[in-house]
């Protein structure tokens, strides 16, 4: 008995398009980027050595690469999603909440004697708000951009290159690439801390049944496809015909996390030749579609997961995030590894800040961007290790754990796409048939936003 079928949602990247459209001098050719592609996705994960690992061994590369003691413009401009009374608000209530944005701004302001101006725009109206004022010829000098509008604010012509104004330093902080944050030899945003999609589980179900519990496996190498379907399934309970209980809970875009963690992402991304490659027939997508078929009838997608969750009856659940108040007990642990993949996996969300064009100040955006990571360094990764327990974040961090990331979602119709991949699934359409299906829709959502492929 299926449990829900799927019902594609109305994509917010295409009120993104829409918005772009309207932006003067927008340019389809040399399309452009943050959480979204980069020259080496094509193998779907960057090798994680650890953070510390990372910053020693780009070390002697950035030797006296410190922030400017002045500058000429002291005045920088963001447009940015957290609003700094709800962020107050927010660390009233808990301690271990920290945004190294907003944390480095009196710190930018005291060192260089300017101000600091934080335009408050919602999540999906950021980009709306940078072209604005854009077009009214003022512009800001920071932005957001992730997965959704990464190459559209290239290829739209809103961000601008900002190779003149950055070094190897400030690609040295966190275990992702320069060539995510680039396109055609060019980069176009700062990378800040990746967020970390992590899966949170009951470990009071999971004892009721006798089951080893995931960070257990984890930490020994041995969580798996097979362990998580194992799981899932002594979890899903069934009282005359109805489900009572469930194994996993998420979001509809957590088909793409799989595919990750098999080894291959839904569309492939190479920023360096501008190719763009459809994955939905690549063999580790087609075996993670038959795996996820498979777990139909075991996961519930969307909003309902929260109810189940709340009530003690899924599992496992990758929506919810510390902290938490629940009369059960929780754990942690990352995404399990397919059969196609190997080693330990941590998926995970690559973001950046770019500078548009016609910012006023791009060299105070780059010194005020070096800031944010310092500040993530020495404050915020300590208040990250308290807000989900230092065990978990030490689990999660581990020097044997790969980053997987890739800009997968940055196509018109991403949603839909996904939906229909969902659909399909829950019909028990082979994977094969879902590969062919779908592999001309997703090439035709590819030639909308980087152009015709060869």
């Amino acid at each position: 008995m299926k449990i829900k079928r799927m019902i594609a949602l109305v994509m917010v990247t295409t009120l993104m398009m829409l918005t772009i459209s309207a932006c003067t001098g927008g340019s389809k050719e040399g399309n452009n980027t943050p959480t979204g592609g980069n020259s080496t996705q094509g193998d779907a994960e960057k090798e994680k050595t650890g953070q510390e690992t990372a910053q020693e061994e780009t070390a002697g590369d950035t030797a006296g690469d410190e922030l400017p003691e002045t500058l000429e413009n002291p005045d920088i401009s963001i447009v940015y999603w957290y609003n700094p009374d709800q962020y107050a608000y927010d660390t009233s209530k808990n301690s271990d909440v920290y945004d190294p944005i907003l944390e480095a701004v009196p710190d930018f302001e005291e060192k260089y004697g300017g101000k600091v101006n934080v335009i408050y725009a919602e999540w999906n109206s950021m980009l709306e708000t940078v072209i604005a004022q854009q077009n009214a010829g003022d512009a800001p000098d920071l932005f957001e951009v992730y997965d959704r509008n990464m190459y559209n604010v290239i290829f739209a012509d809103i961000a601008q290159p900002i190779d003149n104004y950055v070094t190897d330093k400030d690609y040295s902080y966190w275990d992702v690439d320069r060539s995510l944050f680039s396109w055609k030899g060019q980069t176009y945003a700062i990378p800040i801390k990746p967020y970390t999609y992590y899966m949170m589980f009951n470990r009071d179900l999971f004892a009721l049944e006798g089951l080893t519990p995931p960070d257990e496996l984890f930490q020994a190498g041995q969580w798996t496809f097979d362990e998580f379907e194992k799981a899932i399934k002594a979890l899903t309970k069934t009282v005359d015909g109805e489900t009572v209980q469930l194994g996993y809970g998420s979001w509809d875009d957590t088909i793409t996390y799989f595919m990750l963690v098999n080894g291959a992402p839904l569309i492939d991304i190479d920023t360096e030749s501008g190719k763009v490659t459809s994955m939905i027939t690549n063999p580790k997508v087609q075996n993670t579609l038959t795996y996820l078929t498979r777990w139909s009838d075991y996961m519930v997608y969307g909003f309902d997961m929260f109810g189940w969750w709340d009530n003690g009856t899924l599992g496992i659940i990758r929506g919810k995030e510390f902290p938490v108040d629940h009369p059960f007990e929780v754990g942690v642990v990352p995404y399990p590894t397919g059969p196609d993949a190997e080693g330990k996996n941590l998926v995970v969300y690559p973001q950046g800040f770019a500078v548009p064009k016609g910012a006023k100040n791009p060299e105070g955006a780059a010194a005020f961007m070096r800031m944010v990571n310092e500040k993530q360094l020495e404050v915020g990764d300590k208040k990250e290790a308290s807000r989900i327990g230092q065990d978990n974040y030490d689990m999660i961090y581990a020097d044997d754990v790969k980053l997987v990331y890739a800009y997968d979602k940055n196509l018109d119709d991403i949603d839909n796409i996904i939906g229909s991949i969902i659909n399909y699934m829950n019909d028990d359409v082979p994977a094969a048939t879902i590969g062919s299906t779908m592999d001309p829709v997703i090439n035709a959502s590819i030639e909308l936003i980087f152009g015709k492929q060869d």
